[in-house]
């Protein structure tokens, strides 16, 4: 509990500076390009395009749950790019500023954090991509809508805790970071973000179900189309804060302890 508590704090104490840093080198990352900050639009409605031709023209899936597929699909992507970019970003964050961490003191718990902070300033310009569609395609708001706002917050929390135990793990065994990715990608794929969960037998549901993951991308679908309040997957949503708390204590002290041997490993 003291290393969570240490951590937290430190979290918390430098997150404007996080957000400052996470900001300008996202800023100079795109300042090189010719098109700019306008990739971060292009980026996912590129991959959404890709999922779109293979899921809807290449397998004829028109429609899911009685919506067009294409605005079901965007509505579980485009949580699942936010939280696939802040994971693999912040897992490798430690290991990829080793010459700051080396030259300047600051915490190194910042590190990982800029990580989630650069891919969720990323997430709320494509999600203005996501609410300009479905308004376009007439779907009207409703205040399910800003249940979004609890969505984002239990996505961060999530993320802190796993992108701790991550971050710290592959700046010290190099090898977690390979097998990372393919874990990442049988999530994805585990996540109701390409076809409903209630597609599938009642059993493999229940496992499925198990996935935070699906948890925030089926929690967007609820706000955005189906009209379903937070409450109506509580005892999923019990297990997610569970798991959340369980993953911010391991991470919290798997770092502490770790902490002394980033610098050595990088």
């Amino acid at each position: 509990m003291r290393a969570t508590i240490l951590v937290l704090r430190e979290i918390l104490t430098h997150l404007p500076r996080t957000i400052r840093l996470a900001l300008y080198e996202n800023r100079s990352r795109r300042s090189g390009l010719l098109l700019g900050r306008i990739w971060d639009f292009l980026n996912p409605l590129f991959q959404i395009l890709i999922y779109w031709f293979v899921f809807s023209v290449g397998l004829k899936t028109q429609t899911r749950e009685g919506f067009p597929y294409s605005i079901w699909l965007m509505c579980g992507m485009m949580p699942w790019l936010a939280m696939n970019s802040a994971s693999t970003g912040a897992a490798s964050a430690i290991q990829m500023n080793a010459s700051v961490l080396k030259n300047v003191c600051i915490p190194v718990t910042i590190i990982p954090m800029k990580a989630i902070v650069r891919a969720y300033y990323e997430h709320l310009w494509t999600m203005g991509i996501l609410v300009a569609t479905l308004l376009f395609s007439g779907f009207l708001p409703t205040w399910h809508w800003l249940e979004l706002a609890y969505y984002l917050a239990a996505s961060w929390a999530f993320l802190t805790g796993f992108s701790l135990i991550t971050s710290s793990l592959s700046a010290v065994y190099r090898d977690f970071y390979e097998f990372l990715n393919p874990i990442l990608r049988l999530l994805f794929y585990i996540s109701s973000v390409v076809w409903p969960l209630e597609s599938l037998p009642a059993e493999l549901q229940s496992i499925m179900r198990l996935n935070p993951f699906a948890y925030i991308v089926e929690g967007y679908r609820n706000c955005l189309l189906y009209g379903q309040s937070l409450l109506a997957n509580w005892q999923q949503g019990l297990y997610f804060w569970a798991l959340t708390a369980v993953l911010l204590m391991l991470g919290s002290i798997l770092h502490v302890r770790l902490r002394s041997r980033f610098i050595d490993q990088l």
